[in-house]
């Protein structure tokens, strides 16, 4: 997945609806207010107090992330900075009522740094906004802090909407690495064959 960053903010305002200022970069101002999703039964939530653990998972394996063990993900939100979740809070024909539509949430130092993690739209509400209005009250939330350097991984379908939001691949050559349990354990492996090779020489 490519690495991506915003860097070098500075703020102006700090509430949803207003704008952000940056010294090389302009963040959005919100292309949707919550009055008007609201009119449509879209409601943002703040904060991991009611988050369904099972309809998360499920929102997750719909949009082909992993599912998580539901102690760890309830830990994992509990110390997360920021999350912002999606419900439809009107019975219709394109969601059930208070349906989770879509989650994203950001981990950080709450000063200098940020990442942003598991942005997720259920498949049928793709393309509706939902992602780029995720993303940008996750990053207004993030600024209220005066964070300067928020990152994330995304997938290549996604780039192009990082990209109008500020974002930048590779920033000045920097790469993103992660390490990963199969890399530790392909790590392990290796040592073991090494030690084995040593042993018969």
């Amino acid at each position: 997945m490519p690495f991506a960053a915003l860097d070098g903010l500075s703020p102006k305002k700090s509430t949803f609806g207003l704008q952000v200022e940056a010294q090389r970069l302009l963040l959005p101002t919100l292309t949707k207010t919550d009055e008007q999703f609201a009119e449509q039964g879209i409601v943002f939530m703040e904060g991991h107090e009611g988050v369904n653990l099972e309809e998360l998972n499920d929102l997750f394996e719909q949009v082909g992330f992993p599912r998580r063990d539901p102690d760890k993900l309830k830990l994992a939100l509990e110390k997360t900075h920021t999350v912002i979740w999606i419900r439809h809070a009107k019975k219709s024909r394109w969601a059930k009522l208070n349906q989770l539509l879509g989650f994203g949430r950001a981990m950080s130092d709450g000063s200098i740094s940020a990442s942003i993690w598991d942005v997720a739209v259920l498949p049928a509400w793709q393309r509706s906004g939902l992602g780029r209005a995720l993303l940008e009250r996750l990053l207004v939330r993030l600024r209220q802090d005066h964070i300067d350097t928020i990152s994330l991984y995304a997938e290549p379908s996604v780039v192009k909407l990082y990209e109008k939001l500020g974002f930048v691949t590779d920033p000045q050559g920097i790469r993103g690495m992660a390490f990963q349990r199969k890399s530790a354990i392909g790590m392990k492996v290796a040592a073991g064959e090494k030690r084995a090779s040593v042993a018969k020489g």
